[in-house]
């Protein structure tokens, strides 16, 4: 008889979301934090269920878990975090994100790959749309101190401030979930776990 797997939280830390989603190419790391970010992280996770979704052996799977967990790009704790929204509008929440990323009075924005704004907050609609027109292809706009980029399978979106920004805050987390599930994973269909 076979005991019982283990109860596992695993969510996805700020600094795993943006190293791995900041690399355009696949990778076993990026395929599982994709996955993670992808899941419940209020629900345990079963290793056998997310290898056999992944189509690798759980003694693969666990070397690249343990690797992550060692550059501290996941977390594993006895209880689940932040919990992944109800499916409907997957951009909706990205106006807070930003404002918590960019702090009170500061200026952030999205903007994907052909130069149209995702979201933004601090700066009007029309500045935020020239912003973004100017990210494309590679610009820095005037007033941007702060620009990371994020790869998906359908878009590259680009991440602006205007001011330095806390990478390690936790909203990093869950925008990077919101733009998983409107942009699309590299490896994976949409909605697939």
């Amino acid at each position: 008889m076979q005991s019982p797997e283990a109860v596992r939280f695993i969510d996805v830390t700020p600094f795993g979301a943006l190293n791995r989603l900041g690399q355009a190419g696949r990778s076993p790391e990026r395929d599982v934090i994709e996955r993670l970010l992808s899941m419940d992280s209020l629900q345990p996770v079963s290793l056998r269920a997310m290898s056999a979704s992944m189509a690798c052996s759980i003694a693969d799977l666990a070397k690249v878990m343990f690797a992550l967990n060692r550059a501290r790009e996941i977390q594993v704790g006895a209880s689940g975090s932040s919990p992944v929204e109800p499916a409907g509008d997957e951009l909706a929440g990205l106006d807070d994100d930003l404002r918590t990323l960019a702090g009170t009075g500061q200026c952030a924005l999205l903007a994907s790959s052909d130069g149209l704004c995702i979201a933004a907050t601090g700066w009007t609609a029309e500045e935020a749309d020239r912003m973004a027109g100017r990210l494309f292809p590679g610009g820095e706009p005037e007033g941007a101190a702060h620009i990371l980029t994020l790869c998906f399978a359908r878009e590259l979106v680009v991440f602006c401030a205007s001011t330095s920004v806390d990478c390690g805050h936790p909203s990093w987390v869950r925008m990077a979930r919101r733009l998983l599930r409107a942009c699309g994973p590299l490896g994976h269909s949409p909605g697939a776990h």
